[in-house]
């Protein structure tokens, strides 16, 4: 004979899974926005830095003697 807790684990194990699955897909769209913004930060900074190595390559250039 079945008891009360055998027929309804399926179901208790099913929304304990879903909650799972929605906290899962929250920390998911957290960890995405953040990386968003910091790929955009790092695309800025990367491109800084480039800029002021090439600059300071460019002056040494002209300071040195041929």
């Amino acid at each position: 004979m079945l008891t009360l807790s055998q027929i309804f684990a399926p179901q208790r194990r099913l929304l304990q899974q879903e909650r799972e699955i929605r906290q899962l897909k929250r920390e998911l769209l957290a960890l995405q926005n953040q990386n968003a913004s910091m790929r955009s930060g790092m695309r800025r900074c990367v491109t800084c830095e480039y800029r002021i190595d090439y600059k300071n390559r460019q002056d040494q250039s002209v300071d040195d003697p041929p």
